[in-house]
């Protein structure tokens, strides 16, 4: 019998894979999104790992063309054993994509975060909280005079990019001081004032920064107004200038 060999491509894609899997992200979804296992072959954690590896390809390809992305990579080192080029048909990230938006994908960045920082052996104290605007062409839904709960709007607003006449997005981020890891992410309507969403970032998400180990959260000086902390023992910076949560008055 003649042997046959064929060679695979890793590059720096074994690196990424590796790290996805020396945070434990694939295993961190597989428990939270419920799923049939038995009617999938692969799970939605790989699937999110196969878009994550796609994204970080440099030649990465639209997620229906995954298959073809793949077909000359060691798929089953990469992703998982006896997952195959074949199996990452556009059926399987949209699949996938479709139950982390039941989930929230809010949320469950949240939770991923929390763990990465953990095997990280991070201690985050300090966290800095700022947004940022992406802008798109097209009409979209930049129309709609009435939003939809948990529907972003691509709108026009203040724009980072000096482009007002664009649509956009805007992406809220909250980041530990540290290593600069993302703790907690959030899309917004391109119109979201920050010194509204600041405010709501941090009542909605107060319990798992400090969760997280974060005493103190740094804001632009659009985060100064006041915000309410449901705990008494957090402290809150806007502008550079320490506010104290309970009483809504600059400390001195």
């Amino acid at each position: 019998m003649v042997a046959r060999y064929e060679t695979k491509t890793v590059e720096h894609l074994g690196l990424v894979a590796g790290m996805f899997d020396e945070l434990g992200i694939g295993e961190l979804i597989d428990q939270f999104i419920p799923q049939d296992k038995d009617q999938r072959f692969v799970t939605i954690g790989q699937a999110v790992k196969a878009m994550v590896i796609n994204g970080l390809g440099f030649t990465n390809r639209r997620l229906y063309l995954a298959p073809r992305f793949f077909k000359n990579k060691p798929t089953d080192q990469l992703i998982g054993p006896g997952i195959k080029a074949e199996h990452l048909n556009d059926g399987a990230p949209s699949k996938a994509l479709d139950r982390l938006h039941q989930f929230g994908v809010t949320e469950l960045f949240t939770i991923i975060a929390q763990q990465a920082a953990t095997r990280l052996e991070l201690n985050p104290k300090i966290a800095h909280l700022d947004s940022s605007s992406f802008h798109l062409d097209g009409s979209y839904n930049s129309g709609d005079d009435e939003p939809v709960d948990g529907v972003i709007q691509i709108k026009r607003g203040y724009s980072r990019d000096n482009r007002p006449d664009l649509n956009q997005v805007i992406l809220e981020l909250i980041a530990e001081n540290t290593a600069g890891l993302p703790l907690l992410m959030r899309p917004l309507s391109g119109n979201a004032s920050d010194k509204t969403s600041f405010q709501e970032a941090v009542l909605r998400q107060a319990g798992q920064l400090q969760n997280a180990g974060v005493e103190v959260l740094v804001t632009d000086s659009a985060g100064s107004g006041h915000p309410a902390n449901p705990e008494p023992n957090g402290r809150y910076l806007g502008n550079g200038c320490p506010c104290d949560p309970d009483a809504g008055e600059e400390a001195a």
